[in-house]
């Protein structure tokens, strides 16, 4: 009998706009190439730039929160496992498949570390494991099966803190399609580019940042254009960008790839964010240098590779900039070393990991912290749910 898959989701997913919904339809298409029967359920409806998921394989469903609706909904499916799309969706629902479905097998899906993400826009990455969210997502890696990671820098840093949930994490990347590149490829000199959804705060404070250091920009390198691509930036932001001398703003585009193909050069001064950033990893497998800062390439260039790719000040940009203009052989050099960086990306695969998921013995002591977990989170939260569902069907 084929097995089933049921996804909880928040968001829809739009793997057009943004690395993590790029992450997550790839977990989609593993998960179906594993012959499960994919459920997806979101409490949004599609956005104009969400994927179809028009698929035989796959079977959409709206939901709504506080409403026995999705109890009615988890029973007829009866799926083999649950995988919750951040953990934001297992606090909302989680109790719910607790009750229902004892015995299912529970993923929670990171896409990043929530928590850290939010210490270091706050500028707190010191007091992170203090803050109330980072409890909140913890408590909630604690009532599922196992979590999905996808950078290495963040399993380190768990282990470090909370070494006893290390049999919980699951390593799974972003993974990339190897593509041939051709570097005779003839790309306007000096150009540079920034893209990325205008959704993510992180994003909106990278152009900002870009758009203060590109006058020196031009000062060391006169010929420089930029192209700032992406959806959802707010009009503020876009005005701003579109006063700068040979800058370009163009939106969300169909056809990314090719215009990367255009381009010498990523510049992402990134000051915050977790995760590992799409944008970087795209950029390398189109042929285009990254200069960018250790927020942008965390779990990228671990180990220091590429001298373009910790940039964490405006004179280190403006510096490297100074360099490269310099120095030709430099940046096929660098184009080389930053090609590197991708191969375990596109060697990774999911196949094995979900292979072994129904098989997976949880280690006792892990199971009966996951069962008081559950049993709390139920307690607690199934009086207030059916507080809210009565309030939801009173209106």
């Amino acid at each position: 009998m084929r097995k089933k898959l049921l996804i909880l989701a928040n968001l829809w997913p739009e793997s057009k706009t943004t690395a993590a919904g790029k992450h997550l339809l790839a977990l989609i298409q593993s998960f179906k190439k594993a012959e499960y029967h994919v459920h997806f359920s979101c409490s949004m409806n599609k956005t104009y730039l969400g994927d179809s998921l028009n698929d035989d394989a796959i079977t959409t469903h709206k939901i709504e929160l506080n409403n026995d609706s999705f109890d009615q909904l988890l029973l007829s499916i009866q799926p083999d496992i649950v995988l919750f799309d951040r953990f934001i969706s297992e606090e909302q629902y989680g109790w719910r498949v607790y009750k229902n479905l004892p015995n299912c097998y529970t993923l929670l899906n990171t896409e990043d570390l929530h928590s850290l993400r939010l210490a270091r826009a706050n500028k707190k990455e010191e007091k992170w494991v203090e803050t109330d969210v980072f409890k909140r997502e913890i408590a909630s890696f604690l009532r599922v099966d196992k979590v999905l990671i996808v950078s290495e820098e963040e399993i380190i840093k768990l282990n470090y803190f909370l070494p006893s949930i290390a049999s919980k994490l699951i390593y799974t990347p972003l993974v990339i399609d190897s593509k041939q590149i051709d570097y005779n490829l003839k790309r306007k000199p000096w150009s540079f580019v920034f893209f990325g959804s205008g959704k993510h705060p992180g994003n909106q404070a990278t152009v900002k940042s870009i758009a203060t250091m590109w006058p020196d920009i031009l000062n060391i390198q006169p010929e420089s254009t930029l192209s700032i691509i992406g959806a959802y930036y707010p009009d503020s932001l876009i005005s701003e960008v579109k006063k700068l001398k040979q800058v370009t703003f163009m939106g969300w585009i169909e056809k990314l790839e090719a215009e990367l193909l255009l381009h010498e050069f990523l510049i992402s001064p990134t000051p915050f964010g977790a995760g590992l950033k799409g944008k970087v990893l795209e950029s390398i497998n189109n042929g285009v240098l990254c200069l960018c800062s250790s927020q942008a390439s965390e779990g990228i260039d671990t180990k220091h590779h590429s001298q373009f790719m910790h940039l964490n000040s405006e004179e280190a940009f403006l510096q490297s900039i100074t360099i490269l203009s310099e120095s030709k052989d430099l940046i096929q050099k660098e184009r080389s070393i930053q090609s590197e960086l991708l191969k375990p990306f596109i060697s990774f695969s999911n196949d094995s990991w979900i292979a072994e998921l129904l098989n997976d013995t949880i280690q006792n002591e892990s199971n009966i912290i996951k069962q008081i977990m559950r049993h709390s989170t139920i307690n607690s939260s199934e009086n207030l749910g059916k507080y809210l569902t009565l309030k939801t069907n009173k209106n």
